[in-house]
């Protein structure tokens, strides 16, 4: 008596051409890691900015720290809204409804403050002035900074910021470690000790690495994430 034994082949699933989810994975990972550690080491080329006309001399002096800082800070400012959004399709699994309200506070936070990377370039221009009109020029910077737009968007800025990150950081709870979504939520007091405490720029940067900390774990739960539990293929016809 011989037993008749069937071999059942089971075919691997065809990605399609159009199917680009994996590519949006992997620059997802990418992109989570440029902004907080851009700013963070922009911060090492922050010009102490207390007095506006004194600043502005010490940016003539070496005007390529000024340029270094404003530079990297407008990277930062350009992933950041990409990454908050990879950030919470991680964890609209798991809290949906939080993080739609998260996302949104820090969509209103960036996009609203978007003076703020303008205002670090008029101090590399008012410093390349003639010393005799720098005074008009720090006039000009101070009145922008707290008057008109300029400081509507700065004051959104600073609220959003520490408030959508700490909203984020509870929305990420289950979908990374525990030590990234702290330190998402711990990165908003350090920087309150940095700026208000030490005043210093170095433990300004520790706190936007911490942030870095919180989207290096996002990157990496992304990369291991399905592409089908990441999005839905595209259509065949």
């Amino acid at each position: 008596m011989s037993a008749l034994t069937t071999d059942v082949v089971v075919e691997a699933p065809v990605r399609s051409r159009r199917d680009v989810r994996r590519f949006q994975r992997y620059a997802a990972a990418v992109v989570l890691l440029m902004p907080a550690t851009l700013v963070g080491i922009g911060r090492l080329f922050q010009t102490n900015d207390d007095d506006t006309r004194a600043a502005l001399d010490r940016i003539a002096q070496q005007p390529g720290r000024q340029f270094t800082f404003a530079l990297l800070g407008f990277m930062g400012y350009v992933f950041v809204v990409p990454a908050f959004l990879a950030a919470a399709r991680l964890a609209r699994r798991r809290r949906p409804v939080l993080t739609t309200v998260a996302l949104s506070v820090n969509l209103l936070a960036y996009l609203g403050g978007t003076a703020m990377v303008g205002l670090d370039s008029m101090y590399l221009a008012g410093a390349e002035l003639p010393a005799e009109q720098r005074d008009a020029a720090a006039s000009m910077i101070d009145k922008m900074w707290s008057t008109g737009l300029s400081g509507v968007s700065t004051g959104l800025f600073v609220a959003g910021h520490v408030i959508g990150a700490i909203l984020m950081g509870f929305a990420l709870r289950g979908s990374i470690p525990a030590a990234g979504w702290l330190a998402m939520i711990l990165s908003q007091p350090g920087h309150v000790v940095a700026f208000v405490v030490l005043q210093n720029p170095v433990a300004d940067m520790a706190a936007w690495l911490l942030m870095s900390a919180c989207f290096a774990f996002c990157a990496a739960a992304i990369l291991r994430t399905p592409d089908d539990a990441w999005e839905v293929p595209p259509l065949t016809r």
